[in-house]
C-alpha cells in the first residue's frame, strides 16, 4: 500500500478530526508529500466520511504570512477554501477553552497556540487531532489520539 492509503485507513478510523494549522498551510499551498495526505483528509470530509473541526487561532497562523507578504489573493482564495470546507466546524476559543489550555500549557510545557487549539479539539469531542508537531504526542495521554503527517511519510 502507498502513504495515502495507508494514511487513509488511519484517519476513517476517527469519526471527527481536528485540524492543526500545519496540515491546512500543506494543503492550500500544496507542500509535498504532505498535500499528498492532506488531500485524502479533505476527500473524506468532502463524501461525509469524516467530520472535522478548525479553529479560528488556526485561521490567524494561516493568514498571518499572506498578510505580511501583502498576497490579498491568497488570503481571499484560503478564506474560500476554510469558508466552504464540507462537515467542518469552525470553533472559537471560549473561556473553558481557555482555561483548559492553561492546564495543559502548564502541565506539558507547550505553546499556547497548540494549547487552544489542543484544548479546542478536546471541548469539541474530537476523536483525533491532526498535526505534524511530534512535540504534541504527548498530549495523547488526554484522551485525544495525535496524528503526525511525517509519520506517515517518512515510515
Amino acid at each position: 500500500m502507498g502513504i495515502a492509503a495507508d494514511f487513509r485507513r488511519i484517519l476513517l478510523q476517527y469519526r471527527r478530526v481536528f485540524l492543526d494549522s500545519a496540515p491546512m498551510i500543506y494543503h492550500l499551498e500544496d507542500i509535498k508529500p504532505y498535500s499528498i495526505l492532506t488531500t485524502e483528509v479533505f476527500t473524506a470530509l468532502a463524501k461525509g466520511e469524516l467530520e472535522a473541526v478548525l479553529s479560528t487561532v488556526s485561521i490567524a497562523e494561516l493568514l498571518t504570512k499572506p498578510f505580511k507578504e501583502g498576497r490579498d489573493n491568497q488570503i481571499a482564495v484560503f478564506e474560500a477554501f476554510v469558508l466552504s470546507l464540507p462537515q467542518t466546524r469552525l470553533s472559537v476559543p471560549t473561556y473553558t477553552i481557555a482555561k483548559q489550555a492553561a492546564r495543559l500549557r502548564g502541565q506539558y510545557g507547550i505553546r499556547t497556540p497548540d494549547a487552544l487549539l489542543f484544548s479546542t479539539a478536546q471541548a469539541e469531542r474530537c476523536d483525533a487531532f491532526l498535526t505534524n508537531d511530534i512535540r504534541l504526542r504527548k498530549l495523547e495521554a488526554e484522551g485525544v489520539a495525535v496524528i503526525i503527517l511525517s509519520e506517515f511519510v517518512n515510515a
